[in-house]
């Protein structure tokens, strides 16, 4: 059985759309969009950790870590069709490059998950808990957490550890 669920990933991304569609006007609803979104990727990214073969004790050193947990996935591969009925495994540092928002400058899932090294509150106690904290803007990081769990669901039975 495995220890973190990527369909608990996939309900709580949704949950912080349902969240932010009813409208981020006051900092409750922002908080909580920004929360479970960062809860969803730290899931998703210990979920694919896993599935590739990484002991959960060494993805559990990781705590609540996102850049640490995105640079461990780094060392993963995910399988790619390179072309029709060619194959080939290529580094799952791919995620990084994703593009969450073309509306904002270099808003990649890498950038959005290293905000702590622009600045950005300490996650998850300084997000969760408080009056105020400082991150990128909701809207972005609930797009961030719903790429994240949409490319883990491509790559869920075609990631290994080399």
């Amino acid at each position: 059985m495995a220890e973190y669920n990527l369909g608990l990933c996939q309900k709580l991304a949704e949950t912080a759309e349902i969240v932010a569609m009813d409208g981020l006007t006051d900092f409750d609803a922002v908080q909580t969009v920004i929360y479970l979104s960062l809860l969803a990727s730290e899931i998703a990214l210990k979920a694919l950790l896993e599935k590739a073969g990484q002991p959960v004790g060494q993805i559990r050193t990781r705590s609540h870590n996102l850049k640490a947990l995105l640079e461990d996935l780094g060392r993963c591969q995910i399988r790619v069709e390179i072309a029709p009925g060619q194959d080939r495994w290529v580094p799952a540092t791919r995620l990084r490059a994703v593009t969450v928002d073309p509306n904002y400058g270099n808003a990649t899932v890498g950038t959005l998950l290293e905000a702590e090294d622009a600045g950005a509150s300490r996650y998850p106690n300084q997000v969760r808990y408080g009056e105020s904290f400082r991150h990128y803007p909701p809207q972005v990081i609930v797009k961030m957490a719903s790429e994240i769990v949409k490319w883990a669901k491509q790559y869920w039975d075609e990631i290994r550890l080399p």
